[in-house]
């Protein structure tokens, strides 16, 4: 998504402005009350490089095995084009999951991360803790997009106007 539309719709899909979905957030002023609202934030922060956010929004294997440096570098060399989020549920009151598909340009080549992420409440607030990624799937599996299909960062133009 360009940054030009930040102020209609939020980078993570909402219809909401920035600002009013997951800026707050990202400034501490609020805590995402489900794992929608954080899966959501953590997607709009990878598109702004915001790695101290995705950090501090970790626990366990993933914040153990977190390359900062690496992740802000590759977070920064993509074009993101746009979340879709094809479920979220609760499985008790501190444990959620979501799964969802990221797009973004990689280069010239359009890509997605197809996860279902796990979260878990802790301490009053809710953590990233695991993903997974469907059978069917693969991380950075390539999309096809055709150059008169629109986009799918959502501008309503067509592919080769647009990111293409």
């Amino acid at each position: 998504m360009r940054k030009e539309h930040y102020n209609d719709r939020c980078i993570c899909g909402a219809d909401a402005g920035y600002s009013n979905c997951c800026s707050p957030f990202h400034l501490n002023k609020r805590i995402p009350m489900t794992p929608e609202e954080l899966m959501r934030s953590r997607y709009s922060a990878y598109a702004l490089a915001n790695t101290d956010y995705i950090k501090k929004t970790m626990l366990g294997r993933p914040l153990i095995e977190f390359n900062e440096s690496e992740a802000k570098a590759w977070s920064e060399s993509v074009i993101w084009l746009g979340l879709e989020v094809i479920s979220a549920r609760n499985e008790s009151m501190d444990r959620g999951f979501v799964e969802f598909i990221a797009r973004f340009l990689e280069g010239s080549k359009p890509r997605s991360i197809h996860e279902i992420s796990e979260f878990k409440w802790v301490d009053e607030q809710w953590y990233y803790v695991n993903g997974t990624y469907p059978e069917n799937h693969k991380k950075s599996l390539p999309m096809k997009i055709g150059r008169n299909s629109p986009c799918p960062c959502g501008s309503h133009k067509k592919f080769k106007n647009c990111h293409g």
